[in-house]
């Protein structure tokens, strides 16, 4: 193989995607070394974290339709939502739990004995305990918190939740705003020690960089043995790059939503770092064909509307407007396609405007008309739509239905 570059791991890694049609930068395996990756890749919390989107109401069976569609992409991991906020969420988690389901049900909880026995309560099989610990919610939310007693109901609160049999999650509410990085990494060793099975790191203002990301899961991960999730928000848009960054520094758990839905700006996107993880690390538990089809289920539930060019799951990602594009992807997918839209459960699309030329004139003609027409139709087609955008002022794209009226009115004059 000519990319000298690139070590036999990410040569290995390279011939597999090569093989499922996917021929992504041969530079991301320059120097590969690859993550290590939790059976529980992926923790969803569109249940949990998406409620939240302001607007956003789901009933109980809005939800258990979003999680047999996430049961049914593999999702391994579903945060089911905060059983202690209402009796509907209490109900809610309880019918989640009566539909069992392949993947692991954990619920949310203050750190709190009511909160956490709720939890228990609900036969959930693991909690996520969440205890701020930045210096401005301990200084406003907590009355002066001092870092003693914070650790001290640290332990408490986590030891009380393992005391349960559950799988126990430390989140750490604001992380990246905790200056002290010592404090920060005694308070994940005292979780640890408490009874947690995983280490929650948190951003969740948004406000720190794949960097800044990176540092924290490496330093933190020299003082703990048990493995790192990630709650990356995305106020700067930096959420799935953040969650890379930090699976790069050996975080092995990614909290995610679907379509990004959360607290103001949304957290990193489930249908998209699941791509994101197969074509960079090689991650294949899971059915992507079908992350489009849940993408446009949670649209429809949560009446929240995707723009048309969202990466990998939006209307326009395999569609081709450009002439030079038409040409390029009909003569060969691989020039403007670098993998193939069935992957994401998607198919090629050719939209007819006046940056369009023959070659998508004739795409139209034969996979969505069912129609074989000569290069001279299709330069006449095409001299009608240009002019309509030119002189006529049009704005919009012509339907396939519109094409075969013209080309109908070409063929009999």
């Amino acid at each position: 193989m000519e990319e000298e570059y690139v070590n036999e791991q990410g040569q290995k890694l390279l011939k597999k995607l090569k093989r499922e049609g996917i021929l992504s930068s041969p530079y991301n395996f320059a120097n590969y070394n690859a993550p290590s990756l939790d059976e529980y890749i992926v923790h969803d919390s569109t249940l949990r974290e998406g409620e939240q989107t302001p607007g956003v109401i789901f009933s109980i069976e809005d939800k258990l339709k979003i999680a047999k569609k996430l049961d049914e992409v593999g999702i391994p991991q579903i945060e089911s939502g905060f059983p202690a906020a209402s009796e509907k969420q209490r109900k809610c988690v309880d019918a989640l739990v009566k539909l069992n389901l392949d993947a692991q049900l954990s619920a949310f909880a203050r750190a709190k004995k009511e909160d956490i026995a709720v939890v228990a309560d609900s036969g959930a099989d693991g909690i996520v305990v969440s205890l701020s610990i930045s210096p401005y919610h301990r200084k406003y939310k907590f009355k002066g918190m001092s870092k003693e007693t914070y650790l001290e109901k640290l332990t408490e609160m986590i030891s009380y939740a393992e005391s349960y049999g559950l799988f126990v999650i430390y989140s750490a509410e604001d992380t990246t705003r905790e200056n002290d990085l010592n404090f920060l990494k005694k308070a994940y060793k005292t979780a640890e020690e408490a009874g947690a099975d995983r280490a929650r790191v948190v951003d969740t203002l948004g406000c720190v960089s794949p960097n800044g990301m990176a540092f924290l899961v490496r330093e933190i991960g020299k003082e703990i043995d048990i493995p790192i999730e990630v709650h990356c928000h995305n106020d700067l848009g930096l959420a799935l790059a953040n969650s890379l960054a930090s699976v790069e520094a050996g975080a092995s758990t990614v909290s995610t939503s679907v379509n990004g839905l959360g607290e103001r700006a949304g957290i990193t996107m489930t249908e998209e770092i699941i791509p994101a993880l197969h074509i960079l690390y090689g991650a294949s538990s899971f059915e992507m064909s079908q992350l489009t089809s849940l993408s446009n289920l949670v649209q429809e539930i949560s009446g929240i509307r995707m723009p048309p060019h969202k990466p990998l799951t939006g209307n326009n990602v395999n569609a081709h407007s450009s002439g030079i594009h038409q040409h390029g992807v009909l003569v060969n997918p691989t020039t403007y396609e670098f993998y193939p839209p069935r992957m994401m459960g998607q198919r090629r699309k050719v939209y007819i405007d006046e940056l369009s030329g023959r070659h998508g004139i004739i795409f139209v003609a034969e996979k969505e008309l069912g129609l074989k027409i000569s290069d001279e139709t299709a330069r006449k087609v095409l001299e009608r739509v240009k002019v309509s955008f030119s002189r006529d002022g049009r704005r919009s794209s012509y339907t396939p239905d519109e094409i075969k009226e013209i080309i109908r009115e070409i063929e009999k004059s």
